[in-house]
């Protein structure tokens, strides 16, 4: 049987610390890497407090949406989508980000916090292999600048999702913490962390998880910490953290100070502003839901979610014999590069 013919697709995901670029190329139900880029915007920097994106960022992140553009056309994409996350939704001149990013050639889909946690389940669970899970419930969480999500599932079904504004930049935004933090700044987030999550322990108590998995730059340091070569890995494999070492890990890096941090070998510049704090969340999550056992992170999120996607309903085309045009399911959000 001839093969599909390949489609290359790119996907941003306009985060509110981080833009990632994501070009694969799609065929038989399945996609390889072809680029990924990291870049660091930080658009929701001080938003929390002000309810606005301020002009600087929002000059950054228009930047590195051009420059995207400009690498999404050197690799002839075919299609593009892309998504915004807390920092959009949340800021009262998001609307008017999107509106200049469509004039860059991207018509950023503004998902709410529902939507995000199932686009990450999708990429996650991608890299989680049934063998590792078992029947075992699992726990993902996304820490990024604005909200937190959490995916309850076993390897049938979605169990819950919440999205929790826990993101690491909101909270510096509201306790404006010391540097290094000091022990009324943990009390503080610890504080605001178990009021978000009552209800998720309540929900998760029926099946708890055994199986924590991370996605994010603070999980995807942490492991780099332990392993120095993680970041060569094949990224869709998720990789297990020794728990021990992880939790004592966390406990030193979240009183650390900037200055220490920038000492630590493995240790990006710019994660640093954040990294304390997302060291308590961690630790904290880890003393909540005291079930969990086996510790896990993925390098796959939301753009890998939308791959993963995008690749399963190409399969469901071919098989059926469906037209593969713009205006069918299976690219329905997908979009020529503009420009």
């Amino acid at each position: 049987m001839e093969s599909e013919p390949c489609t290359r697709l790119g996907v941003v995901d306009c985060g509110t610390n981080t833009f990632t670029l994501h070009i694969a190329d799609a065929r038989d139900g399945a996609w390889e890497t072809v680029f990924r880029q990291h870049r660091f915007v930080r658009l929701g920097l001080d938003s929390f407090r002000s309810g606005r994106l301020s002009p600087q960022r929002v000059r950054r992140g228009l930047d590195v949406l051009e420059a995207f553009a400009d690498t999404a056309k050197n690799y002839s994409v075919d299609r593009v989508r892309a998504f915004g996350c807390s920092a959009l939704r949340d800021a009262s001149n998001g609307p008017q980000f999107v509106a200049a990013a469509a004039h860059r050639g991207w018509h950023i889909e503004v998902v709410d916090g529902q939507a995000e946690a199932e686009w990450i389940h999708l990429g996650v669970k991608d890299t989680l292999s049934p063998a590792a899970q078992g029947p075992n419930a699992a726990l993902t969480v996304d820490i990024g600048g604005g909200s937190v999500e959490l995916i309850h599932w076993t390897q049938e079904q979605i169990l819950g999702r919440w999205s929790l504004d826990l993101g690491v930049a909101r909270l510096t935004d509201w306790i404006k913490p010391k540097d290094p933090l000091s022990q009324q700044d943990i009390s503080s987030m610890r504080r605001i962390m178990d009021g978000a999550i009552a209800p998720v322990l309540e929900s998760v108590s029926v099946h708890p998880p055994h199986i924590l998995v991370g996605t994010s730059g603070a999980f995807n340091t942490l492991m780099t910490l332990e392993d120095h070569s993680a970041p060569w890995k094949n990224p869709r494999t998720a990789d297990a953290f020794d728990t021990e070492v992880l939790k004592a890990r966390c406990l030193a890096l979240a009183v650390a100070s900037k200055a220490d941090l920038h000492k630590v070998e493995g240790m990006h510049p710019d994660r640093i502003p954040y990294m304390s704090v997302a060291c308590v969340l961690i630790d904290h999550l880890l003393k909540s839901f005291s079930s969990i056992a086996e510790v896990y992170r993925s390098r796959h999120t939301l753009a890998e979610g939308a791959l993963v996607h995008a690749a399963t309903l190409s399969t469901q085309k071919a098989s059926s014999g469906l037209d593969e045009g713009p205006g069918t399911a299976v690219w329905a959000g997908w979009r020529p590069l503009l420009g």
